[in-house]
């Protein structure tokens, strides 16, 4: 729409801010200020005079808010001229609209202020008198009462709306000139009747357009401007403004630049209301003037006097509680590292220290946490909470900022979905972030997300993870991975790491990278995140349950209460999701069983690439290279561990070899049950275990193996149950979880009950017995197991994702019933068929 001439063919030179605030817009409208009873602004109006004039722009306005004080303060200087931000209302409704007033008279600025009250009477006092105007942040919900009716009538109303606002996040702007740029004189003609309001103007459905920073920290003045042609004094511009002659310059804002502004703000407040001038008395007060003021090079005095009150603090450090120490010693080390780094731009270099701030302040504050919970110690713990103050205030600004970006994602939907010329921008894009807390470990739920990843980078999709490991994945699809801040183990599985992430970063690229959808994979720390981000920027969200979390607290400390408190966790966190994918129908039943919402829940069952695991790979000599023999082999493929049952199906392997002394059990992985279990069985020379193996190696043992036997009661799905289909092998699992839904009993393998915790090793046994003594059996099961993995294709299973906030028909599971081999008495020989 811009052009770098007017219609006469005159270039536009001449720049105005006519959208900037000084100290008298004191009745804040963001909630962070509000919340602390802090002004919008502190700006002294000369303030912005000098530096509009710095920066180059012609003429200069102040726009307060319902006030022209800050213009009359300087009325008086050269090329200035006044200006007001009038908050006006829909009488029907009580919305509030901002509509700028630029070159009035304190004459007219008294009647404006009669009239602002109803806004067709408002628009009526500028037609008549010729008032230069233009609606500010039109999209941009000052009291969330604006309905699409009124925005119609915005259209009919109003010539003139401000397209960038140095403020604001551009999706906004984008949606207006695309609405703008549009209209037609039938458009008008309609909307006019329709809402019985007479359009001004030759052209009404040509509308023009402004820019202005919406400046209140003063670090932001001309971001935003509007060009005219040269203009050799202010009513000469005001001339072009009322022709039509100019255009929006600048750019939008964002919520880095939001954030900066709140945080100038706050230090303004603080400093001339709670801690004097200097801002000097307190972690915050430092905090915030690091944040805002270069580090000034130090005299010999005041060094002397750093030296003396270095000994003096000191010894008050001696007064402070352990975690107060602890948040002075962090914050003292943060804030020491760079002082001589060169100045970055202000914005940038605030964000880059608040990250540094709240993320190392808030990982030490969790491990000390961790700790004393761990120890019993709950008073300090308490203590620990109560003096994480510096943390909040060092992201609250950025949280207030992301939040406030993006309130109106709602109401910027309907209209999008109201105008077709807007339709196409009804999504931010089409790029989806897949973020997990897993993404170096060896289990089903990496090998999901790097395969449908894979798959989607093939089919072109967009497809971003968002991983937090300490090295960046090797992988050729699209990551971007954040360093963790610090790592925790995990209680009672001291295996397992959890990153404790950049979260500042990571919700601001997020932003940044205009993501329309996120896929969550753990509720971990990075799904936590995650659902931040999406909750503050109303971004769609698919929760993915990959992992029986309770089930597996369960089985690891055997406490209700932790399994109970973990339940809990689980259904609020998965409960904040758009959709839930369960991996199957089972799942799905036990999930909604414990309370979840049915609804939200569809199925997405995996996939498995039979080009990769096929009967093709067997080697009948293979195990002789982990110590093994050419014999009829179980084979298990997984982690080492209590929930996985690896110990139950060692028991049942011992109870097989009192019949046949030939079997031999094969265990492919590692864990923490690895170092136990090998040393109970390390004189059974018919059980190998081979470690942990890949690639090439791990589909020559699937193939290699007579029988697979997966007895886990807590697997969401059982990728590795695919897999050994895929390569020709039956297999044996549990009667609780997915796996029993991709074998059904008698298909592509048996189901065994282990409900009977006393007599589940035999009950294994008797089925591992059927398959090594029925080979006719076994054949029967081998060439099912294939048909099913031939119908599992990555590719269906990426189609489910990428769908999975579509409206669907039904969710509802309907699912054959099982087959379950029952836990029976050891006499019994045979199952039947």
């Amino acid at each position: 729409m811009n052009s770098d001439t007017s219609a006469a063919g005159m270039p536009f030179t001449s720049r105005v801010d006519l959208h900037v605030h000084s100290k008298h817009s004191d009745r804040p409208s963001e909630w962070l200020l509000r919340r602390i009873g802090s002004p919008e602004c502190f700006v002294e109006p000369m303030h912005v005079y000098n530096t509009a004039v710095a920066r180059g722009l012609s003429f200069i306005t102040i726009s307060d808010h319902n006030k022209i004080d800050g213009a009359l303060e300087i009325a008086h200087l050269p090329n200035t001229f006044i200006s007001n931000e009038v908050t006006t209302y829909f009488p029907e409704n009580g919305a509030k609209m901002h509509i700028l007033v630029c070159g009035i008279t304190e004459a007219q600025f008294r009647d404006i202020q009669l009239n602002r009250e109803n806004i067709y009477e408002f628009r009526d006092y500028c037609i008549q008198n010729n008032i230069v105007y233009s609606v500010a942040h039109p999209l941009f919900l000052v009291n969330e009462k604006l309905t699409t009716d009124q925005f119609e009538k915005l259209l009919v109303m109003f010539n003139r709306f401000e397209l960038i606002n140095g403020t604001r996040d551009p999706r906004a702007s984008k949606m207006v000139e695309a609405i703008m740029t549009s209209l037609t004189p039938e458009m008008i003609d309609r909307l006019a009747d329709k809402h019985g309001i007479e359009p001004v103007g030759p052209n009404p459905h040509r509308k023009m357009l402004t820019g202005g920073s919406d400046d209140h920290s003063g670090l932001y003045v001309g971001s935003g401007h509007t060009v005219t042609p040269q203009a050799t004094s202010v009513d000469e511009f005001l001339e072009y403004m009322r022709r039509g002659e100019h255009q929006p310059g600048g750019r939008s804002g964002n919520s880095i630049h939001l954030a900066h502004c709140f945080y100038s703000i706050a230090y303004d407040y603080y400093k001339n209301r709670l801690a004097g001038k200097d801002g000097q008395g307190s972690l915050l007060g430092e905090m915030l003037k690091r944040l805002l003021e270069p580090t000034p090079k130090m005299t010999k005095t005041q060094k002397l006097k750093g030296y003396v009150g270095g000994w003096i603090w000191r010894k008050k450090m001696k007064e402070l509680s352990s975690t107060e120490r602890m948040l002075v010693s962090e914050f003292t080390s943060l804030f020491g590292h760079d002082r001589n780094h060169p100045q970055q731009h202000e914005a940038a270099n605030a964000f880059e220290t608040s990250c540094r701030i709240a993320q190392q302040l808030g990982y030490t504050f969790i491990k000390q946490l961790v700790k004393r919970v761990q120890k019993g110690d709950f008073l300090e713990s308490l203590q620990t909470v109560a003096a994480l103050g510096p943390v909040t205030a060092a992201i609250s600004p950025y949280l207030a900022a992301f939040k406030t970006q993006h309130k109106d994602e709602k109401f910027i939907k309907v209209i999008a979905n109201h105008f077709e010329a807007t339709r196409p921008l009804l999504k931010r894009s089409d790029r989806k972030a897949w973020v997990t807390d897993t993404f170096d470990d060896v289990n089903g739920v990496t090998r999901t997300i790097q395969t449908l990843c894979k798959t989607a980078a093939d089919q072109d999709r967009s497809l971003t993870v968002l991983s937090c490991v300490p090295e960046k994945p090797d992988v050729d699809f699209p990551v971007k991975n954040f360093k963790p801040v610090g790592q925790f183990k995990v209680p009672e599985y001291d295996q397992q790491q959890v990153s404790f992430p950049p979260f500042l970063e990571i919700i601001e690229y997020i932003e940044r990278k205009q993501f329309d959808e996120l896929i969550i994979s753990t509720p971990g720390p990075m799904g936590l995140v995650a659902m931040m981000a999406a909750k503050m920027m109303h971004l769609k969200t698919v929760g993915i349950y990959h992992t029986d979390f309770p089930n597996y607290v369960k089985c690891l400390t055997d406490d209700e209460a932790l399994e109970a408190a973990t339940w809990k966790y689980m259904s609020w966190f998965y409960e904040q999701c758009d959709v839930i994918l369960a991996p199957s129908d089972f799942y799905r039943r036990y999930l909604i069983e414990h309370g979840f919402d049915p609804y939200k829940i569809r199925v997405m069952h995996r996939g498995v690439d039979t080009q990769r695991f096929s009967p093709e790979n067997r080697e009948e000599d293979f195990w002789e290279k982990f110590g093994g023999r050419q014999a009829f082999t179980f084979t298990y493929v997984g982690r080492v561990s209590t929930e996985k049952n690896v110990d139950l199906l060692a028991d049942a392997f011992m109870h097989l070899l009192d019949r046949d002394a030939s079997l031999q059990l094969a265990i492919v992985g590692d864990g923490p049950l690895y170092a136990k279990l090998t040393k109970k069985l390390k004189k059974t020379s018919q059980v190998i275990f081979t470690g942990f193996i890949k690639g090439k190696k791990l589909a020559k043992a699937y193939a290699s193996s007579d029988v697979f036997v997966f007895p886990s009661t807590t697997d969401t799905f059982g990728n590795v149950v695919l897999e050994a289909h895929a390569s020709g092998v039956p297999a044996i699992v549990s009667d609780r979880g997915g796996p029993q839904e991709i074998v059904s009993h008698n298909q592509s393998g048996l189901i065994v009950d282990l409900s009977d915790q006393s007599r589940n090793a035999i009950a294994l046994a008797e089925a591992m017995w059927v398959l090594a003594t029925d080979s006719q059996k076994r054949e029967d099961l081998k060439a099912r197991a294939l048909q099913t993995a031939s119908e599992s294709s990555w590719e269906s299973v990426l189609d489910t994702l990428w769908d999975a906030n579509e409206p669907t028909a039904s969710v509802a599971a309907a699912t054959e019933p099982k087959v379950v081999i029952p836990n029976q008495d050891q006499n019994q020989e045979s199952v039947p068929a």
